[in-house]
Protein backbone atom coordinates (compact mmCIF):
# COMPACT_ATOMS: atom_id res chain seq x y z
CA UNK A 1 0.00 0.00 0.00
CA UNK A 2 1.27 3.20 -0.70
CA UNK A 3 2.48 5.30 1.96
CA UNK A 4 0.28 8.86 2.10
CA UNK A 5 2.09 12.10 0.49
CA UNK A 6 1.66 14.97 3.11
CA UNK A 7 0.55 18.11 1.31
CA UNK A 8 0.41 21.52 2.94
CA UNK A 9 -2.20 20.48 6.29
CA UNK A 10 -3.37 17.05 5.22
CA UNK A 11 -2.19 13.76 3.91
CA UNK A 12 -2.78 12.54 0.32
CA UNK A 13 -5.36 9.14 0.51
CA UNK A 14 -6.91 10.34 3.16
CA UNK A 15 -10.76 11.03 0.92
CA UNK A 16 -12.54 12.42 3.86
CA UNK A 17 -10.55 15.42 4.48
CA UNK A 18 -10.93 18.40 2.22
CA UNK A 19 -8.57 20.22 1.42
CA UNK A 20 -7.64 23.83 2.94
CA UNK A 21 -7.16 27.00 1.54
CA UNK A 22 -3.37 26.78 1.51
CA UNK A 23 -3.93 23.41 -0.16
CA UNK A 24 -5.70 25.12 -3.05
CA UNK A 25 -3.55 27.77 -3.14
CA UNK A 26 -0.15 25.58 -3.08
CA UNK A 27 -1.89 23.23 -6.21
CA UNK A 28 -2.71 26.38 -8.29
CA UNK A 29 0.90 27.76 -7.82
CA UNK A 30 2.08 24.57 -8.26
CA UNK A 31 0.17 23.98 -11.35
CA UNK A 32 0.83 27.74 -12.82
CA UNK A 33 4.63 27.23 -12.48
CA UNK A 34 3.75 23.81 -13.74
CA UNK A 35 2.57 25.46 -16.78
CA UNK A 36 5.46 28.04 -17.03
CA UNK A 37 8.40 25.22 -17.05
CA UNK A 38 6.19 23.79 -19.90
CA UNK A 39 6.25 26.46 -21.83
CA UNK A 40 9.81 27.34 -20.89
CA UNK A 41 11.02 23.76 -22.26
CA UNK A 42 9.46 23.81 -25.22
CA UNK A 43 10.91 27.07 -26.34
CA UNK A 44 14.16 26.00 -25.13
CA UNK A 45 13.99 22.89 -27.23
CA UNK A 46 12.83 24.59 -30.38
CA UNK A 47 15.58 27.05 -29.70
CA UNK A 48 17.69 24.01 -30.60
CA UNK A 49 15.27 22.95 -33.34
CA UNK A 50 14.22 20.27 -31.52
CA UNK A 51 10.66 19.13 -30.31
CA UNK A 52 9.57 18.65 -26.60
CA UNK A 53 9.55 14.94 -27.46
CA UNK A 54 12.58 14.94 -28.99
CA UNK A 55 14.29 16.23 -25.85
CA UNK A 56 12.08 13.87 -23.83
CA UNK A 57 13.17 11.00 -25.99
CA UNK A 58 16.99 11.75 -25.85
CA UNK A 59 16.87 11.98 -21.88
CA UNK A 60 15.30 8.76 -21.89
CA UNK A 61 17.61 7.14 -24.10
CA UNK A 62 20.70 8.93 -22.28
CA UNK A 63 19.46 7.88 -18.48
CA UNK A 64 18.61 4.69 -19.19
CA UNK A 65 21.37 3.89 -21.63
CA UNK A 66 24.10 4.57 -19.26
CA UNK A 67 22.59 1.15 -17.23
CA UNK A 68 21.40 -1.11 -20.67
CA UNK A 69 20.91 -1.07 -23.93
CA UNK A 70 17.54 1.13 -24.74
CA UNK A 71 14.90 -0.57 -27.33
CA UNK A 72 11.90 1.40 -29.50
CA UNK A 73 10.13 -0.52 -27.08
CA UNK A 74 11.83 0.93 -24.05
CA UNK A 75 11.35 4.45 -25.10
CA UNK A 76 7.81 4.10 -25.76
CA UNK A 77 6.65 2.53 -22.28
CA UNK A 78 9.53 5.82 -20.75
CA UNK A 79 7.43 8.16 -22.91
CA UNK A 80 3.80 6.61 -22.60
CA UNK A 81 3.41 6.09 -26.51
CA UNK A 82 2.38 2.97 -28.61
CA UNK A 83 5.43 1.64 -29.67
CA UNK A 84 4.47 2.60 -33.39
CA UNK A 85 4.78 6.13 -32.34
CA UNK A 86 8.14 5.72 -31.18
CA UNK A 87 9.30 4.05 -34.15
CA UNK A 88 8.29 7.09 -35.89
CA UNK A 89 10.03 9.05 -33.19
CA UNK A 90 13.14 7.09 -33.66
CA UNK A 91 12.78 7.64 -37.65
CA UNK A 92 12.94 11.36 -37.20
CA UNK A 93 15.67 11.05 -34.84
CA UNK A 94 17.72 9.23 -37.16
CA UNK A 95 16.43 11.64 -39.71
CA UNK A 96 17.68 14.72 -37.62
CA UNK A 97 21.24 12.68 -37.25
CA UNK A 98 20.11 12.83 -32.94
CA UNK A 99 19.79 9.05 -33.29
CA UNK A 100 21.64 5.58 -34.96
CA UNK A 101 19.83 2.31 -34.57
CA UNK A 102 21.95 -1.20 -33.95
CA UNK A 103 20.45 -4.28 -34.29
CA UNK A 104 20.10 -6.10 -30.79
CA UNK A 105 22.92 -8.79 -31.06
CA UNK A 106 20.94 -11.30 -28.70
CA UNK A 107 17.67 -10.48 -30.86
CA UNK A 108 18.15 -9.53 -34.70
CA UNK A 109 14.60 -7.88 -34.71
CA UNK A 110 14.65 -5.44 -32.02
CA UNK A 111 16.83 -2.17 -32.26
CA UNK A 112 18.61 -0.74 -29.85
CA UNK A 113 19.43 3.39 -29.53
CA UNK A 114 22.40 4.95 -29.27
CA UNK A 115 22.68 8.75 -29.24
CA UNK A 116 24.65 10.75 -31.94
CA UNK A 117 27.81 13.03 -30.61
CA UNK A 118 25.92 16.28 -31.72
CA UNK A 119 22.72 14.28 -29.75
CA UNK A 120 24.56 14.05 -26.60
CA UNK A 121 26.16 17.88 -26.89
CA UNK A 122 22.68 19.21 -27.59
CA UNK A 123 21.12 17.28 -24.78
CA UNK A 124 23.95 18.42 -22.47
CA UNK A 125 23.08 22.29 -22.95
CA UNK A 126 19.16 21.54 -23.07
CA UNK A 127 19.76 19.42 -19.94
CA UNK A 128 21.83 23.34 -18.19
CA UNK A 129 19.18 25.12 -18.78
CA UNK A 130 16.44 23.18 -17.62
CA UNK A 131 18.14 22.40 -14.59
CA UNK A 132 18.71 26.02 -14.12
CA UNK A 133 15.19 26.84 -14.70
CA UNK A 134 14.32 24.32 -11.78
CA UNK A 135 16.44 25.42 -9.27
CA UNK A 136 14.87 29.21 -9.88
CA UNK A 137 11.55 27.58 -9.37
CA UNK A 138 12.52 25.09 -6.74
CA UNK A 139 10.19 26.92 -4.49
CA UNK A 140 7.09 26.76 -5.89
CA UNK A 141 7.23 23.15 -7.17
CA UNK A 142 8.33 22.08 -3.28
CA UNK A 143 5.80 24.50 -1.56
CA UNK A 144 2.89 22.03 -2.21
CA UNK A 145 5.05 19.27 -0.83
CA UNK A 146 5.62 20.85 2.47
CA UNK A 147 3.24 19.99 5.55
CA UNK A 148 2.76 22.39 8.13
CA UNK A 149 5.81 20.47 10.42
CA UNK A 150 8.36 21.49 7.69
Amino acid sequence: MPRPVAVTSRLVGDEDAAPSPEDYAALARFRQTLRQFMAFSERAAADMSMTMQWYQALLVIKTLGAQRPVSVGDLAEELLIKDHSAAELVSRLAEAKLVRRRVDPSDRRRSLLLMTPSADRALAKLAAVHLARLHEDRDAFLSVLRSDDD
